[in-house]
């Protein structure tokens, strides 16, 4: 999916019922994720470094960029509303672009990604992150927001999956694609747990119910 397209998808608007801000938020236990985005820091690569198509040249500097948008959501929601799912994914999402870095590392592919929180290099992906952190204007459409942004990875990651040979670019998208899984069940059941019914803009609410189940 064009990230101009998930642009023009965030501008829908995020679409829940009531909640109870009484509800006590959820969370998921990330021990087994963290076991494995550990493993992807220290895995060795093994394919050929010199053999990489143009596509996945611009699948890894789009990722960088995607997974730094997402951390940098998360931590500027962490700072305004204090609920730990946002800075334990938060956390989470590090940890995925630095994974995705040592592979642009391993394929000396210059970083695309901006030191400065909340910067981009990717005008498209810096209008998004401008976009969705001021759609957090409440802490349920931010919650929403950070469920949008792991459907937007979920779609990416999808794509950029199936159209891969490259037996280590596959294993770490594989990796983060899981990880987007265990995140937007995350965010849908801290949002459960306050009434608030999550309404799927990318995926089907049937691929929803199957991620969440």
């Amino acid at each position: 999916m064009k990230t101009t397209n998930l642009f023009l998808a965030a501008m829908l608007s995020l679409a829940f019922m009531s909640c109870d801000d009484s509800v006590a938020a959820t969370e998921l236990d990330f021990n087994t994720e963290m076991s494995a985005d550990q493993m992807l820091q220290t895995m060795e690569f093994t394919s050929d470094s010199t053999s990489i198509s143009e596509a996945e040249r611009n699948g890894l500097i789009l990722m960088r960029e995607e997974e730094k948008l997402a951390g940098d959501v998360y931590a500027y929601f962490y700072e305004k509303y204090a609920l730990r799912p946002f800075t334990n994914i938060n956390k989470s999402e590090v940890r995925h672009s630095d994974a995705v870095l040592r592979l642009l590392t391993y394929f000396g592919i210059p970083d695309p990604a901006l030191t400065e929180t909340g910067k981009f290099t990717n005008p498209d992906i810096q209008a998004l992150y401008n976009k969705l952190t001021a759609d957090g204007s409440t802490t349920e459409n931010a919650l929403a927001v950070g469920a949008f942004i792991e459907e937007y990875d979920i779609a990416d990651l999808r794509k950029l999956i199936a159209e891969t040979q490259n037996a280590d670019i596959k294993m770490v998208y594989t990796n983060l694609l899981n990880g987007s899984y265990n995140h937007i069940k995350a965010f849908t059941r801290v949002l459960a747990g306050r009434g608030v019914t999550y309404s799927p803009q990318i995926i089907s609410i049937d691929e929803l119910n199957e991620i969440i189940k």
